[in-house]
């Protein structure tokens, strides 16, 4: 359920059009000729991790870029949302309605903006405007259409932006413009309704960012196993409650534990730069792994477990969790070494159990990858799919010798 301030386009359909697409990709651009209230529009779409949208809502500055990639047009937005590593996402011209979208979003009309997290759900939109040299028209004039092997134009394209960044690429290979968001971003509300009748929202402007991001992991876990995904589950402290982890879910073969650690934008007086922020996540790491030992080993001693309503939930405690510590993105991890063969194996020999970090995107991987290993299966579950893939995983993350790993399922026909 979506819900708030209206933009003219109808973006039902379009995120209808986009979503497999977005859900498929961490991130992702896209330029469409849409239909709004006012007749058909250039739009802009950004798919991009919810710390980067948090960056473009507080100012972060927006480029446009047209460039020439062997025969094809690429067009690319960057978000300065750091300065030794901004954000560059980009996209090969493929059908008619991108050409008509950019042919007369360059001649200077503005044009929507909407902006999608990793889930795919758009979050906020606003309203930009850019403006092009006149041989921007030509490029876009003689674009070839089709489909793209992406993968065979890739290097060449990250390469082109690379020279972006630095200033060194021609006028004959790359056009820029800046993007001027001309209003305030308007927040999207999205609800989602839970297996147990509850309402999980999502707000991108919240200020309680460590909730919304427990709030994304929910949306993601819950269709695991019905009635089986639990927020804040309490245990007992003396004659008080005190909340186990943040997420918990358990089935036959083990319990899953997750601890969630958001990174505070919003609140404070300075926008933070990324290397700030990495210096917070290793902190946020180490205190999640310790407070995921001192959790399992309470399930392990045996504690109560009940919601927060004071319901009993049916935890296994016999067999190996998995503990996960989920942090908003990658990116920020500058000291993988400290994640290392050492770190896995001594939170494994206290626990009994497997240690994983994930961010929303990995997330949404290892939930996708369950669903199709379970699919059209009677006897393989979600949750059985899912706590196979994390051993899985956590074999890779052995072999590469650090938690911080991506992986792709690939499923052979």
């Amino acid at each position: 359920m979506t819900k708030g301030s209206a933009p003219r386009t109808n973006m039902h359909l379009l995120a209808s059009h986009y979503r497999s697409e977005f859900l498929a990709t961490p991130q992702l651009v896209r330029i469409d000729y849409a239909k709004g209230s006012n007749g058909f529009e250039p739009t802009l779409l950004l798919k991009v991790s919810t710390l980067v949208i948090k960056y473009i809502a507080l100012g972060a500055p927006l480029q446009l870029l047209l460039g020439r990639v062997r025969d094809r047009l690429m067009y690319a937005v960057t978000v300065r949302d750091d300065a030794a590593k901004p954000a560059m996402l980009w996209s090969v011209v493929e059908t008619e309605a991108e050409v008509i979208a950019l042919k007369t979003l360059v001649a200077g009309q503005s044009f929507p903006v909407f902006l999608f997290n990793e889930l795919a759900l758009n979050v906020a939109w606003s309203t930009g405007k850019g403006n092009f040299t006149a041989n921007a028209i030509e490029w876009i004039s003689i674009a070839t259409l089709g489909k793209t092997e992406y993968p065979e134009i890739a290097d060449l394209a990250d390469g082109l932006l690379e020279r972006a960044f630095k200033g060194t690429a021609s006028t004959s290979e790359l056009l820029t413009t800046d993007i001027e968001i001309a209003e305030t971003w308007h927040p999207v509300f999205n609800h989602f309704i839970t297996s147990h009748g509850t309402d999980s929202p999502i707000d991108i402007f919240s200020r309680d960012e460590g909730g919304q991001q427990e709030q994304l992991a929910i949306w993601l876990t819950d269709s695991l196993s019905p009635q089986r995904v639990h927020h804040s589950p309490q245990v007992p402290v003396g004659r008080r409650q005190r909340e186990l982890t943040d997420i918990l879910f358990s089935h036959d073969h083990g319990a899953v534990l997750i601890e969630s650690k958001a990174l505070t934008v919003f609140n404070r007086e300075n926008l933070p730069d990324r290397a700030k922020l990495a210096k917070d996540v290793s902190q946020h790491v180490a205190k999640a792994a310790r407070q995921l030992r001192g959790a399992i080993r309470k399930i392990k001693d045996g504690a109560p477990v009940t919601t927060r309503s004071g319901a009993p939930i049916d935890v296994e405690r016999s067999q190996p969790a998995h503990a996960v510590v989920l942090i908003p993105e990658f990116g920020l991890i500058e000291d993988e070494a400290n994640f290392d063969p050492e770190f896995i194996a001594d939170f494994m020999k206290a626990t009994g159990g497997f240690i994983h970090l994930l961010d929303l995107a990995e997330l949404l991987r290892v939930v996708q990858a369950a669903e199709m290993l379970s699919r059209g299966s009677t006897k393989i579950t979600k949750l059985m799919a899912f706590d196979y893939y994390l051993i899985e995983r956590a074999k890779h993350a052995h072999k590469a010798e650090t938690l911080c790993i991506e992986v792709l399922l690939h499923l052979q026909e």
